[in-house]
């Protein structure tokens, strides 16, 4: 809503302005009188009205006066002079001190509606100049900001400057301390942008609302859909920030029904030192995988474990006792075996790197004893089966012990179905298949494989170890011999034996036919029905 004042000496004309309009109607409302421009500058004040109707002349303090007074103190409000026909030449010299615009008595109601749409119009266009100006100035500081902890920020005069009115310059006596906040999940519970954006707003709202801090805190949006905090402060001391965010954590876990993570670097000074906590505060955001999400991880706090496969979690014994329990096929064993080590790395201060190499080493003894026994992985998994790629992808060390249960169990699943399959039925049943199906023009390897339930790569070794031939030499083999006999009966045509056979094209028939035997189908001692 416009909120319009009215100034005037005389009541009269002050109900008749408040009575003109439906003043509602058209979006606008009467918040304030005033009888003359001492008063009147005072209640603009408080309660800093966009368009102020007022009368040139009042006692104490005349229109213009009033106008020059209201430019220093509320220089967003509209002002319209209300004057008479002998003040015209008066009215028009205030426009250059400022006045919008004046409207002279006697007026009619359209006279004045019209004035007032058309400094609404103003006041509309100026509001969204300014925003634009501050979007505009919020997505060059975030430019700045994100070059700056990148260390990609150009050494210019304009950057010194950006710098300098963000409290961010290189004379600084002020310290730095970084945190980044992760939005738990995000990735998975909104796919759509916008909705990310608007959480990580509403974040960003009640972290700056209630984050009390000594110095100056600076907050932007920063790489990977994070939220970059920079506290600067005249002493080493950040106990008070971290207090702070374990007090957000709860707060947002509270209002908006989700959790956070943050990650905390050190206190440094200077611009290097700031990139360095920045630095800090995503190494320690990534131990969440280790940690949990819905925590505050200070750098330094957990201790950079370095061991070796062989030793510490996973150690000689307990890799054997793993690797006997895929030989039994122990289902109850191996679960029992994975969840002490998850257990036991959850209860070290490992690094994230550490982490990877001990769920590597796993993956890798399952896939060992997989291939050890003549199956190969991708039968297994399939050919897209990028086991590191998929264990960085998860987002907690719970969700990677989870899969990596279930790449166990599949792979003692597997094992236990081709126990009782050996290659050589495996390959008979291909064959059986072949001699159903050879009259499928689109018969493939990989149609027949899938009936079998092993790949394509594996269904050409066992097949061509078990009979002698490829596949696709034996599928060419059955159609020939089939069709040679069918033309032998002498009971079909040759463009009728293609069909059969699985050819379309007689033409291409006849050359396979030839190709195969040496001479074309018509050459065949038979008499064909007519």
């Amino acid at each position: 809503m416009i909120k319009v004042m009215i100034v005037d000496d005389e009541i009269i004309f002050r109900d008749y302005l408040r009575g003109l309009l439906p003043w509602e109607d058209y979006g606008m409302g009467i918040v304030a009188e005033a009888r003359n421009g001492v008063d009147a500058l005072e209640q603009a004040k408080l309660c800093k009205p966009d368009i102020m109707l007022v009368d040139i002349s009042m006692p104490f303090m005349d229109g213009l006066q009033l106008t020059e007074q209201l430019k220093q103190s509320v220089p967003d409000t509209v002002v319209v002079l209300v004057t008479g026909h002998n003040e015209f030449e008066y009215a028009r010299k205030a426009i250059k001190l400022g006045v919008q615009d004046y409207i002279l008595k006697p007026f009619t109601k359209e006279e004045l509606l019209l004035t007032l749409i058309h400094i609404n119009s103003h006041i509309q266009k100026a509001n969204e100049n300014k925003l634009t100006l501050k979007v505009n100035e919020t997505m060059l500081n975030e430019w700045t900001l994100n070059r700056l902890i990148m260390n990609e920020l150009p050494d210019s005069e304009e950057s010194r400057e950006r710098l300098a009115a963000l409290h961010l310059h290189a004379t600084s006596t002020y310290t730095y301390q970084v945190a980044c906040i992760e939005i738990d999940h995000m990735e998975v519970n909104w796919s759509n942008s916008s909705d990310r954006e608007l959480w990580k707003f509403a974040v960003t709202n009640i972290l700056n609302e209630t984050l009390q801090v000594d110095g100056k805190l600076i907050v932007f949006n920063g790489p990977e859909g994070r939220i970059i905090c920079i506290y600067a402060l005249e002493a080493m001391q950040s106990a008070a920030f971290i207090e702070g965010f374990e007090h957000l954590k709860e707060l947002i876990k509270k209002y908006l029904k989700l959790t956070i993570t943050i990650g905390v670097g050190s206190v440094y000074p200077a611009h290097d030192g700031l990139r360095r906590s920045y630095s800090e505060a995503i190494d320690a955001l990534h131990n969440k995988f280790v940690i949990g999400n819905d925590s505050v991880i200070v750098h330094g706090e957990r201790r950079a474990n370095t061991g070796q496969w062989s030793s510490g979690i996973v150690n000689s014994q307990r890799r054997e006792e793993l690797q006997l329990a895929l030989k039994l096929m122990d289902r109850q064993a191996i679960e029992s075996q994975l969840q002490d080590i998850f257990e036991a790395m959850k209860g070290q201060s490992l690094s994230i790197d550490y982490v990877y190499v001990i769920c590597m080493g796993l993956v890798s003894t399952c896939l060992s004893h997989l291939t050890e026994n003549g199956h190969p992985v991708e039968d297994c998994f399939g050919e897209h089966f990028y086991p590191y790629s998929m264990i960085t992808k998860k987002q907690s060390i719970d969700e990677t012990a989870n899969w990596i249960m279930e790449v166990h169990l599949r792979v003692i699943d597997y094992m236990k179905l081709h126990r009782l399959t050996k290659s050589d039925k495996i390959a008979d049943l291909a064959q059986q298949y072949i001699h159903e199906h050879y009259g499928d023009p689109e018969l493939k390897v990989e149609q027949i494989a899938q009936h079998v339930f092993i790949n394509g790569s594996y269904l050409r070794a066992i097949f061509k170890k078990a009979h002698g031939v490829t596949v696709t030499d034996y599928v060419t083999k059955t159609r020939m011999q089939t069709a040679k006999d069918l033309l032998l009966s002498g009971d079909m045509k040759i463009s009728d034996v293609s069909t059969r056979v699985g050819y379309n094209d007689p033409a291409y028939f006849s050359r396979a036919f030839k190709k195969y035997y040496g001479f074309a189908p018509s050459e065949l001692d038979y008499t064909p029905n007519t």
